[in-house]
């Protein structure tokens, strides 16, 4: 999903009443799962094949402004009658807390995704109500490997998670509501979902855990090149630039790597959608920071 954001930032959690603050600085930007991957693929010299909603009022007509300035305004963008939004509180030392909202049913016309999908490696298909009808389309009539982010959904075992866990052949997922450690949760979708290739925690600032079919487990530490501003996309960029590095080279690890660097750049970054490192900057970057890395089995 799409949204038009208004971040703000708090003193600290939990927040006092306050009939009426003044904080040092406000934020409006253009975020939302959909368009943090898209635009951080882009940035790193993808082309990405953008679905999604966008409203036909004021809301609309920025994030629309947006998506022409960043070149992923296509004909994967659908006009509903209302843009989804959110409100972000910003802590200090970078902490968000988001209060998402949409209005209404959120059908997406399958023609239109199947249209877009023609020749692509990878659907990257969002959780939630919205991005569940696409699975079928993509594994079944498409024959797409699908990846998908579940962010901070509950574990294995809710039974809303199902449809993407037993679609997904790259699954990634917050620490955040984990009742378990990454590895314990990495081995148990792979044990209980074969079709599942990769199975990955985001860490935040202790970087990410990532379960391989083949037996391997694999914990990188996080590093953080500039002054952490705001996490909020730090899970969003992670996944992108993973996947990036995954479908160009074919080595899971190394794109973890990178992936954990991207994100640990982005973090200095105000809004979830800037931020992003092109392919040479990772690159050269790459050669500055040595990634943490150990090696073991979640078997």
């Amino acid at each position: 999903m799409t949204r038009l954001s208004m971040t703000v930032p708090v003193d600290g959690f939990p927040l006092q009443f306050d009939a009426y603050r003044t904080p040092s600085w406000m934020r409006c930007a253009v975020v939302g799962g959909a368009y943090n991957i898209a635009g951080a693929l882009l940035r790193l010299g993808d082309t990405p094949r953008l679905c999604t909603l966008v409203g036909a009022d004021d809301a609309g007509e920025v994030i629309r402004a947006a998506l022409r300035r960043s070149a992923l305004n296509g004909p994967g963008v659908v006009t509903v009658p209302e843009s989804a939004k959110t409100v972000i509180l910003i802590e200090p030392d970078g902490r968000a807390a988001r209060n998402g909202w949409a209005s209404g049913p959120r059908d997406y016309p399958m023609e239109r995704f199947i249209e877009r999908a023609v020749g692509a490696d990878l659907a990257v298909i969002c959780g939630g109500a919205f991005g569940e009808p696409f699975l079928p389309v993509a594994k079944e009539l498409l024959s797409l490997p699908i990846a998908t982010d579940l962010h901070t959904a509950l574990d294995v075992d809710q039974v809303g998670q199902r449809p993407w866990l037993e679609c997904a052949d790259v699954l990634f997922r917050s620490h955040e509501r984990l009742s378990r450690s990454p590895g314990e949760w990495i081995a148990e979708v792979l044990r209980r979902y074969p079709g599942c290739q990769i199975a990955a925690v985001g860490r935040g600032d202790r970087g990410c855990a990532m379960g391989l079919r083949d037996g391997r487990l694999v914990e990188i530490e996080a590093v953080r090149p500039r002054p952490v501003r705001s996490t909020d996309g730090a899970g969003d960029a992670l996944f992108a630039s993973f996947l990036h590095g995954w479908l160009a080279s074919g080595e899971p690890v190394e794109a973890l790597k990178s992936a954990v660097l991207f994100a640990g750049w982005k973090v200095g970054a105000e809004s979830a959608a800037e931020g992003f490192l092109t392919g040479a900057e990772l690159a050269a970057l790459r050669h500055v920071y040595p990634l943490r890395t150990t090696l073991g089995t979640w078997r």
